[in-house]
């Protein structure tokens, strides 16, 4: 493939074209929105964990806040 300035009018050659995109389709991951396999969407595990761990956190602040705090 050759490929010049746009500028003094030249193209590109598109003669290795339809090679390269098979060849870029191997190594792309594949994106889809059905799940394959049995078990959880490994995705979707680490976001319930992030989650999981943020909750936790505030909770956790949230009690020490209330300790911290002069009962009257």
């Amino acid at each position: 493939m050759t490929l010049q300035s746009a500028s003094n009018g030249a193209t590109m050659d598109h003669g290795n074209r339809p090679k390269q995109r098979s060849a870029l389709r191997l190594i792309e991951p594949e994106l889809t929105l059905a799940q394959r396999g049995d078990g959880p969407a490994p995705r979707m595990v680490e976001l319930v964990r992030l989650l999981a761990r943020r909750a936790a956190r505030e909770a956790y602040e949230e009690q020490m806040k209330e300790r911290r705090l002069p009962r009257s």
